[in-house]
């Protein structure tokens, strides 16, 4: 046995393993993206780098192997920093959209793809839910909403963009009387939360700490709620949706007062957080949140849903979170040259007139597993790099019944190929080119279907980013 130190911890290991499996045995994980138990360490990506402290060096620890009086230390800043400029270095490289355009824009967050494929496949009641989850007031801004993500939508640099606004609020008016969404409601915590103000961001914050499983009582110095949404006209905004999605907040268990002018400080004592939702002033306090009634009502909505998460991280005792998005890979806008490779398996012209379907689905099928964008994430690239050179052409998808092949996302580190070549098919995937110009081919002209055989599943579910992907599956 061999013994060496991970991160200050003895670790007696076999002879003949490597750093990774030390610091596995030592229960530390190290991050990789082209190892694989089945097909060794590749030595690709660099990743997994680790500091030997004697020494000073950087070494691959899928590859170093483990040596005696070893003193290895895996997550100092030196190692973080050739990790960070790894990362940058792949993402680089990289071609693709961790998430469309269009719900990157969004203030309230609607994940607008996800519902348009529901609406395309004619799930009606899927669609309403994932708008009214999102949303909150889905039919309301389906109304008043001024759309910003229609300006980004990608499908715009082809015809016209899709009417993003009119599909969620198509969505959602068969259920404006249902209680779509309310089963998601977590069980009670015991804890209070009061809102001051019935405007959008008041609701919208109540809705939320209500789903959490808090009791919740809204103040509102007026005798109606959403005030400056029942001045609109009528042809504008029909009140009838609006005191529709307002009822749904009440069905939730959100009490209304009405006709009450009250503030935090007379409230503080009785519960155990207030959430501000006007333009009051307030003696700064950990227990009070602010929710912006914004001009722009579905910023007012994402505001309300940030009070929210802030005042539940509080009750729960945990930290506030991040005000940062999460990473996002970007491509950005299409170069005209562009047009034809990227809407190859994405462009549908809708011939039978279902808007949907019109969607090019610019977001990533795997944004949760993917492992280039959770490192980005860990090792604090987000919520964006800045390209150090131009970004790479982009190339079409490729794909066989059940799979889908996004040469962009690729990041060469060779496992697919591993996996082929250890399963003996004829045709096989192989890299092709060199440096940046290096990609993944069949060869012979042989379609993606016959480069993956029988093991085509096993590589989507190693491949480390989204470059292979299940054709009809996604990630929540």
């Amino acid at each position: 046995m061999i013994r060496l130190k991970i991160n200050g911890t003895e670790v007696h290991i076999a002879e003949g393993a490597t750093l990774l499996d030390a610091a596995q045995a030592a229960g530390v994980e190290i991050p990789t993206l082209c190892h694989l138990k089945e097909t060794g360490a590749l030595t690709s990506c660099m990743i997994c780098a680790v500091r030997e402290k004697v020494s000073g060096r950087l070494l691959p620890a899928c590859a170093a192997k483990a040596m005696e009086g070893m003193d290895i230390d895996t997550d100092c800043e030196k190692v973080h920093e050739a990790r960070r400029e790894i990362l940058r270095m792949l993402l680089d490289e990289h071609v693709g959209d961790c998430e469309g355009p269009c719900s990157r824009i969004c203030p309230a967050g609607l994940n607008i793809p996800r519902m348009l494929r529901h609406i395309e496949h004619g799930e009606s009641e899927a669609a309403a839910r994932r708008a009214k989850l999102d949303l909150i007031f889905p039919a309301t801004l389906g109304h008043v909403c001024t759309a910003p993500c229609e300006r980004v939508c990608r499908r715009g640099q082809y015809d016209t963009a899709i009417a993003i606004r009119q599909s969620h609020r198509d969505a959602s008016m068969p259920f404006l009387k249902e209680t779509v969404g309310q089963d998601t409601r977590r069980l009670s915590t015991g804890k209070s939360i009061v809102v001051i103000g019935a405007g959008l961001a008041g609701m919208a914050a109540a809705w939320e700490c209500a789903l959490n499983g808090h009791a919740c009582r809204i103040y509102e110095k007026r005798d109606h709620a959403g005030a400056a949404l029942r001045a609109l006209p009528a042809d504008k905004l029909p009140h009838t949706v609006l005191d529709a999605e307002t009822a749904s907040v009440q069905a939730l268990g959100v009490e209304f007062v009405f006709n009450s002018e009250t503030s935090p400080a007379t409230l503080i004592d009785q519960y155990d957080a207030v959430i501000v939702a006007c333009n009051l002033a307030f003696t700064p306090d950990a227990r009070v949140f602010t929710a912006k009634e914004e001009p722009l009502h579905v910023r007012a909505v994402g505001s309300g849903k940030k009070a929210a998460r802030e005042a539940n991280a509080f009750l729960a005792n945990q930290p506030a979170p991040s005000a940062d998005k999460c990473f996002n890979s970007s491509i950005g806008r299409l170069q005209p040259i562009e047009l034809a490779a990227y809407a190859v398996e994405r462009r549908n012209q809708a011939d039978k007139g279902q808007e949907a379907a019109r969607c090019l689905h610019c977001d990533c099928t795997k944004p949760v597993s993917c492992k280039l964008r959770l490192y980005a994430q860990q090792y604090g690239l987000a919520p964006q790099i800045s390209r150090t050179m131009e970004r790479l052409p982009v190339a079409p998808i490729q794909t066989t019944d059940n799979v889908l092949f996004e040469p962009g996302k690729c990041i060469k580190c060779g496992i697919c190929v591993e996996i082929v070549r250890a399963s003996g098919l004829d045709a096989g995937i192989a890299f092709a080119g060199r440096g940046l110009d290096s990609h993944l081919q069949v060869p012979f002209g042989a379609g993606l279907e016959k480069g993956l055989g029988r093991v085509a599943e096993r590589c989507v579910q190693a491949c480390p980013t989204a470059a292979l992907s299940f054709r009809n599956a996604e990630e929540s």
